[in-house]
């Protein structure tokens, strides 16, 4: 059986119903006054903030009157309420403070209401309803809330998928169409002009340590990025302003987990699709089990090779074909010796103590390697494609030879 309490809170939030437009017109003008949010031009137009504050107010004191609905319809203006904010840009916080401030003149009215009646115990009353208001505004507010963040996270998918749609656009070459360019500048939130380089990353799927390491890194120097997560490579547009690109590397390195492949700069969104093929390549010539991070213009020999991957394999097997067919011992002393030769800048005696053999040995064997392939490493043009045929072994598989 309800309290007296009770039974008179229902009687006088009866009464305080037949109020509601004038108690609307008060909420209004104090929500408006007290939260700038709501006093900018165009947020949420007067007459629909009035709408919703009317209907808001009304369900609250109607279940404060003892109107039973179902859950779902008792909160759906609340969580209307809460979506159409969300979609106008409100502040949740904002929300919730206008929603304090209803709570506050709904409980002033009930209680003015009720030092009209004849309350045997005021006291018990006060609590009686304070606690009755608050706890139907705790349920609205939480519909509020619940309506906000499910439509605030559908316009973040929404928005995301869009720069997705449009960073996907760029990588096609559609930058060249003036108004193409300028929505893609909008939405991915890069300044007007360049230059720019695609930074490309490899990443652990499941923990995505190095797409967080990268962003991060470019997020602590202040550089304006937008990011595509494509397979296991995440692919980003970073604006350098005035920094040259040896200060993106000092960025990245640092905290570099996987490998991380970077363009040359350039300009205009149209050169998008290149410069990512130009990052994808620098990234391949990193090993596959290697944390680095490379710059296109510190590799090209290897870029190059990766650009033509068939014409470096056949390069590979023109200038060391013969040593490629020695048994696999024999072939690997060759080939160390011949790349620490280069590595050493063709010095012999510094190889030698590299190697720790005496410089006769590592004579030996560049005359050996001569003379299986009938070429002499004097030969300038024989010695460019020894280098690249090293480079091609070490960063590509040779596909089997056709005899």
């Amino acid at each position: 059986m309800p309290s007296e309490s009770s039974a008179s809170l229902t009687v006088i939030a009866t009464r305080v119903l037949a109020t509601v437009p004038e108690l609307t017109a008060q909420i209004v003008r104090l929500i408006v006054a007290q939260e700038t949010t709501y006093r900018a031009a165009g947020t949420v137009p007067l007459e629909v903030l009035s709408q919703s504050v009317d209907g808001n107010i009304r369900r609250i004191l109607e279940s404060l009157a003892g109107v039973q609905r179902p859950p779902e319809e008792e909160l759906a203006v609340a969580r209307t309420t809460g979506r159409r904010r969300a979609q106008q840009g409100v502040p949740l916080e904002a929300v919730l403070r206008a929603y304090r401030l209803a709570t506050q003149l709904i409980l002033k009215s009930v209680l003015t209401e009720a030092r009209g009646g004849s309350q045997e115990d005021p006291a018990a009353f006060l609590v009686e309803a304070t606690t009755a208001v608050l706890g139907v505004v705790d349920r609205h507010s939480e519909a509020v809330v619940e309506g906000y963040r499910k439509t605030e996270a559908e316009l973040q998918r929404r928005d995301s998928q869009r720069q997705q749609a449009v960073f996907d656009a760029l990588l096609e070459g559609h930058g060249a169409d003036p108004r193409m360019a300028g929505e893609a500048l909008a939405v991915l939130g890069l300044p007007p002009s360049g230059p720019y380089v695609v930074v490309v990353s490899t990443f652990d799927v499941a923990a995505h340590q190095t797409l967080s390491a990268t962003q991060d890194a470019c997020a602590a120097y202040f550089y304006d990025a937008a990011w595509r997560i494509r397979g296991d490579r995440e692919i980003g547009i970073v604006a350098l302003a005035q920094s040259p690109v040896p200060r993106l590397l000092g960025a990245l390195r640092p905290n570099a987990i996987g490998r991380i492949g970077i363009s040359d700069a350039f300009d205009a969104l149209h050169e998008v699709p290149e410069a990512h093929r130009s990052a994808e390549i620098a990234l391949q010539t990193v090993t596959p089990d290697g944390a680095q991070v490379v710059w296109i213009a510190e590799r090209l020999p290897e870029a190059l090779l990766f650009s033509s991957p068939a014409l470096a394999a056949r390069l590979a097997r023109r200038a060391l074909g013969p040593v490629l067919a020695l048994p696999a011992e024999e072939q690997e002393v060759l080939l160390e010796t011949l790349d620490a030769w280069y590595q050493n800048d063709r010095s012999v005696s510094r190889e030698a103590s590299q190697l720790y053999c005496h410089r006769n040995t590592i004579l030996n064997r560049l005359h050996r390697i001569e003379g299986l392939c009938g070429r002499s490493l004097e030969d300038h043009r024989y010695l460019l494609a020894c280098y690249l045929a090293l480079l091609t072994l070490r960063h590509l598989s040779l596909p089997p030879s056709r005899g």
